[in-house]
């Protein structure tokens, strides 16, 4: 039986349990016992069933579709995180205790099962669900929109609550990235190319600053990993101040300023949303006051010396870019939000406002009469004539 006549959907979803051996194969090796070599695993392993879809989807209408390949190896993920399942519930053994020891520890616990009886199970049905859909021409963006509910929420708890848990973060952590970048992922047809490139650096900066809002939230909120307790110390201090006015405005980045965040990369991805425009110029005004009363306490001399930004040229080189986006970048995405309404302004009033004055400029230069001033002989008096022509 030819492989054309099969469909794609059964392909992908036969081919995402070659994770089986794979990851038993992984198991019994030696270097799985440092976990950069756990991570590197990961790294690699991802990108080759990339190429396996890529042959699988040569001939299928799929083959177009970008998010068909980012669901392909999802899908492949989603069977590793279900042997992680089985694995913790005593089902199987031998599968992925190296990635439990070495990779995410904390998957150890009751969440971090659950979870991935969740990924491993609904995750992977939505998987399959969109790939038919994808290969069969039909609309899969309510299915879609589903999945980007549930993977975001799981993603917003677990991330920041490995980081704040008592087991740690290993190279492994950075494997979930992926799940927060895709989510927002979609293509922009029909619009300029400057505004495709505008869209997309809009969209890594809300991605790179609801990372960095949640991390600042974890690392003032007591996380033991030494990254964070850098941070804190040797960046910006200011967030353990006495007050608690540092901390909490970090709380509320995250619960107020990332979910705006992520809908605003919503907006950019389901262009014509109106709504936006109000919430573009509520957020602005937000991050205008916050962050400038966050960077004045952090440098002015009624906090102790020991909140203040320290003097030296690593904290200087990352407090201001991240102060500084947090107010800059809302401001920018607001004039975008209006950038048709400012457009019209623009044509409609300033532009005749400065041909008027151009006009006019131009019309008083032709009328005014040139005035010479006689210049009076060296030697004698003015002539009569001479003043005939003042």
């Amino acid at each position: 039986m030819s492989l054309k006549r099969i469909p794609v959907v059964l392909l992908v979803f036969a081919t995402s349990f070659l994770a089986a051996p794979l990851i038993y194969s992984l198991d019994k090796l030696a270097v799985m016992e440092d976990q950069r070599w756990v991570f590197a695993s990961g790294v690699i392993t991802l990108p080759l069933f990339g190429l396996i879809c890529v042959v699988i989807a040569r001939d299928s209408p799929g083959k177009n579709e970008p998010l068909f390949y980012v669901f392909g190896i999802f899908s492949f993920t989603a069977v590793v995180d279900l042997f992680i399942a089985l694995e913790l519930d005593g089902y199987v053994k031998g599968f992925m205790e190296f990635y439990l020891r070495e990779g995410e520890p904390y998957l150890r616990s009751s969440y971090g099962t659950l979870i991935n009886w969740w990924d491993g199970t609904g995750h992977f049905s939505m998987y399959t669900g969109m790939i038919a859909l994808m290969c069969s021409g039909k609309d899969y963006r309510r299915l879609g929109l589903y999945w980007v509910g549930s993977i975001m929420n799981s993603m917003i708890v677990f991330l920041p609550g490995n980081m704040t848990g008592n087991k740690g973060i290993r190279w492994s952590y950075l494997l979930n990235v992926p799940y927060i970048f895709y989510p927002v992922y979609a293509g922009f047809k029909g619009k300029h190319t400057w505004e495709k490139v505008i869209e997309y650096l809009f969209m890594a900066w809300f991605f790179v600053a609801s990372g960095i809002c949640m991390f600042r939230m974890v690392a003032c909120m007591g996380c033991k990993d030494w990254i964070a307790v850098f941070y804190v110390d040797n960046i910006e201090p200011f967030l353990l101040d006495p007050t608690q006015y540092g901390k909490l405005q970090s709380v509320v980045y995250v619960y107020v300023y990332v979910p705006y965040f992520i809908a605003a990369l919503c907006s950019l991805i389901y262009p014509d949303q109106t709504w936006i425009k109000d919430w573009s110029l509520v957020f602005a005004g937000g991050s205008m006051q916050a962050q400038l009363v966050y960077i004045c306490c952090s440098l002015k001399w009624r906090t102790p010396e020991q909140h203040q930004v320290p003097d030296t040229a690593l904290a200087r080189a990352v407090f201001w870019p991240v102060n500084l986006s947090l107010v800059i970048v809302p401001h920018l995405f607001a004039i975008y939000c209006h950038r048709e309404e400012l457009r019209s302004a623009i044509q409609t009033k300033v532009s005749p406002f400065f041909q008027t004055i151009a006009s006019e400029v131009e019309t008083s230069r032709k009328t005014t009469k040139k005035i010479s001033v006689p210049v009076a002989p060296r030697n004698g008096p003015v002539t009569r004539q001479q003043k005939k022509n003042i």
